[in-house]
């Protein structure tokens, strides 16, 4: 079954009489996951820079059919894959990585996000200039940003 293989890149938070699955790709693929193991969607907040999930539905993600949103201030832009200029960012991004034929070790460390492009990656941009790439999960804990995710909740069976 493909959802089997899905809880393995999901994050679980687990409560008293509950689990906290985030990380989805799509609304799509938390309403199959939900309705597979009779949860319930819930819009979640990682407002203090920590991993800590709490239920916010300030941000209509629902309503917007979105599964990610992240704030860091009036400078800043964390762009997801279903956000509008994300393709035209990365599109650029790629052309530039391109025109790079050799780095230098410097580039090679501190440039290379591979392994965060695999883990559904965001674009941080700074006054629209290119900062970064970094994964979803690690945009919880970049100073001041506020991550709202859409969150499937999971009864604990005994």
């Amino acid at each position: 079954m493909e959802s089997e293989n899905i809880v393995e890149r999901l994050t679980k938070y687990g409560f008293d009489n509950s689990n906290l699955y985030t990380g989805f790709k799509s609304v799509v693929e938390a309403q199959k996951f939900a309705e597979e193991r009779s949860g319930r969607l819930v819009e979640v907040g990682f407002l203090d820079g920590n991993d800590n999930p709490i239920e916010d539905s300030s941000q209509n993600l629902l309503a917007e059919s979105k599964c990610y949103k992240a704030f860091a201030g009036p400078d800043y832009r964390i762009l997801h894959s279903s956000d509008e200029g994300f393709q035209e960012v990365a599109e650029r991004l790629k052309e530039r990585k391109n025109e790079l034929n050799e780095k230098s070790p410097d580039e090679k460390y501190f440039s290379d996000a591979d392994w965060q492009i695999e883990e559904d990656a965001v674009i941080v941009l700074f006054k629209d200039e290119f900062q970064e790439v970094t994964s979803r999960e690690r945009s919880k804990y970049l100073m001041h940003t506020k991550v709202y995710e859409l969150a499937v909740e999971v009864p604990k069976t005994e």
